[in-house]
Formats: C-alpha cells, sequence, structure tokens
C-alpha cells in the first residue's frame, strides 16, 4: 500500500542556512541583555540530550544533531550543535538587518515590514512568469490544504479574481495584487494582537497555527524563562511585554518550497550579550506546504570558537492519520541528515 505522505523534508533543512548565516556577521556593542544569565555549552548540550560522544565530535569539528520530543503530532522538531570559526562578538547582526535571509539560497525575494497596516510594502510580493502554474493553482483555490488560508481569505479571494483565467495575460499581476493584500492583513493582525491575530487556516479541518506556535513556545518557555526572562517574555507576550534589551523585526519572504514559490511572515527577535547571542525566529504565515515554524538559536563562546545550538519546531499535517507513526519517523531523521548537510555548507560560507 502506498503511504499517503507528501510531505518533504528540505524546506526544514532550509532554515538551518537562514540560521548560521544569521550569526555570522556582527558588528555592534553587545546589549546589557539585563536578566539574562547565559548556561555554560555542557549544560546546553545536557539539556538538549547530547552524549559525550557527541561533545567531542562537536570540538573536533562535526554537526551533531539530535532529537527532542514532540509534544504534537503534527509536530517535527530537531536540534543541531556546530562550532563556528566566528568570535561571538561579531554575531547578530545580520539577523537584526535580515541578511540572514537575503543569503538563504532559497530565498527568491524578500523585503523588511514595518507597522504601516496597507499593502504598499508589499509590491515586491509577486508571482511571476516563472510562477504560471501557482497563479493557476492559486485561481482555483479551494479549503483542500493547496494553500494556508482562512476560510475569509479565500472568499475574498475569489472576489478579487473573479473572471480570470489562466490564460489571461493580466493573471499573475491580479493574483499578486489579491495575495498581497492577505499578507498585508496577516501581518496587520499579528502586530495587533500577536498569536490572538492569527487566523485559522481552512482545508478541510481546521489548521490552528496560533496553537501550533504556542505550543513551541511553551516547550521553549522553560529555558528561556530561567536563563533568558526577558527574552521569554517578549516572545511569549508579543505585541505586548517587550523589553528595549531585544530587537523586533519583521520580514516578507519567498521562498521555494517543495518546488513551489511560498510566501512567508517573519517575525525575528535578538538579544545579545558579552557571553551570548539568543535569537528567535517565528513564522507566523506560511503558504503552503507546512503550517508554522519557530526557531530558536543561542550561540555561546568557548576556547576553539562560538558553538551555536539550533532547535528547530516545524508543524505539518502532512505527517498524521493512519500513517503517523512512520511519517514521524523519517521526517524526523530526514530533518536531522538535511540539518547536517546544509550547516556544513554554511558553516563553509561563514568560515570563508
Amino acid at each position: 500500500m502506498e503511504m499517503p505522505m507528501k510531505w518533504q523534508p528540505g524546506w526544514t533543512s532550509r532554515l538551518a542556512v537562514m540560521l548560521i548565516a544569521c550569526l555570522a556577521a556582527h558588528c555592534g556593542v553587545a546589549a546589557a541583555a539585563e536578566g539574562a544569565k547565559p548556561p555554560t555549552i555542557d549544560a546546553v548540550l545536557d539539556r538538549l540530550g547530547y552524549t559525550a560522544e557527541h561533545k567531542a565530535t562537536l570540538f573536533e569539528g562535526g554537526i551533531v544533531a539530535t532529537d527532542l520530543k514532540r509534544t504534537r503530532d503534527d509536530q517535527l522538531i530537531a536540534a543541531v550543535a556546530v562550532l563556528v570559526q566566528a568570535p561571538l562578538a561579531t554575531l547578530a547582526d545580520n539577523a537584526r538587518r535580515g541578511l540572514n535571509i537575503e543569503r538563504d539560497e532559497a530565498t527568491t525575494a524578500f523585503g523588511p515590514l514595518d507597522s504601516r497596516a496597507g499593502s504598499e510594502q508589499f509590491l515586491a510580493a509577486r508571482y511571476d512568469e516563472a510562477d504560471r502554474r501557482e497563479v493557476e493553482r492559486l485561481l482555483g483555490a479551494a479549503a483542500d490544504g493547496t494553500f494556508n488560508l482562512s476560510k475569509a481569505e479565500l472568499e475574498a479571494l475569489h472576489s478579487a479574481l473573479g473572471g480570470v483565467k489562466p490564460g489571461d495575460g493580466a493573471a499573475a499581476d491580479r493574483a499578486s495584487q489579491a495575495y498581497q493584500a492577505i499578507l498585508a492583513g496577516r501581518h496587520k493582525a499579528y502586530l495587533e494582537t500577536g498569536l490572538d491575530g492569527i487566523a485559522d487556516y481552512a482545508a478541510g479541518a481546521r489548521l490552528k497555527p496560533a496553537e501550533e506556535l504556542r505550543a513551541a513556545y511553551d516547550q521553549a518557555k522553560p529555558f528561556l524563562d530561567e536563563l533568558f526572562p526577558a527574552f521569554s517574555g517578549s516572545l511569549g507576550e508579543f505585541p505586548a511585554g517587550q523589553s528595549p534589551d531585544i530587537s523586533n523585526s519583521f520580514y516578507w519572504m519567498k521562498r521555494d518550497v517543495e518546488g513551489r514559490p511560498a510566501f512567508i511572515l517573519v517575525h525575528q527577535m535578538v538579544q545579545s550579550g558579552d557571553d551570548f547571542a539568543l535569537l528567535s525566529q517565528r513564522q507566523y504565515f506560511v503558504g503552503h506546504t507546512y503550517e508554522s515554524l519557530q526557531v530558536i538559536s543561542l550561540a555561546l563562546p568557548s576556547d576553539k570558537g562560538t558553538v551555536v545550538f539550533y532547535v528547530n519546531s516545524a508543524y505539518t499535517d502532512k505527517i498524521t492519520g493512519f500513517f503517523s507513526g512512520v511519517a514521524q519517523s523519517v521526517g524526523q531523521s530526514r530533518t536531522k541528515e538535511d540539518l547536517i548537510e546544509y550547516f556544513e555548507s554554511a558553516r563553509k560560507s561563514v568560515q570563508q
């Protein structure tokens, strides 16, 4: 019997490139990092379940990955540790400026976002001639999981694209304008009310990215509360409870996800001090394939370089159902393999 699983792990591995790149070019002054109590490298290794053999491999230049405990059936979560030959003092500005997104090889376009409510800042978020097949899919969008859209967004899309045919010369322009309005609405709602503003996706069963991201935060919360309380509060309570010690930045990006262009909305938070750099990347809207993603990345200094810990928690309904056990096992294994492969490539680019 053929397993009904369409999900493939490449999209989650490519996110590793974004984070290793972002932890590579900070040239500013470290913040005071009020309340932060950075752990030792050994303490983080122990907490993430790494063995003595993992530690030896890490400091010999190897990249080590391990599974973390899933808290939901639709979760894929793994941790990676890597030693980078770059000083800690150079670690955060890329993330603050979005260069980690720009340098990701799967990113085809991106732009910064601010608090403006209109869609004008999304004008470059467009479908082009190479996206003809995706535009055709969008013209026939339904609540079938092909796109992550709410019921209201699907209705607005159908209204905006009424009468447009796949072969129309203006199809890509009309589709782009309609999708820009969706992105603008999603961004505005998130800025105003955070996770409470994230609408469910209508796809047969209702998919709830806000609940997924809360679950990811709850999983990281004990660690963050203990060691980085200001960061924990800022991430958990956004847009309330923000610390001046922590930077917030927002982006839209267009990425290749499983051979399809996907528009994604990103919230990045960065806190740094003399002895650590901490980053969160929350993907609070994802166009298709997976529903949401949360990354926590921590960099700590060592006498051999800088150790970067990276925890990737992604959610997709493509691994649930009758074959979920097999799908999750395959997904976790492939995710770790892909993360190692991409970190190897990214580390070379950082250290050149």
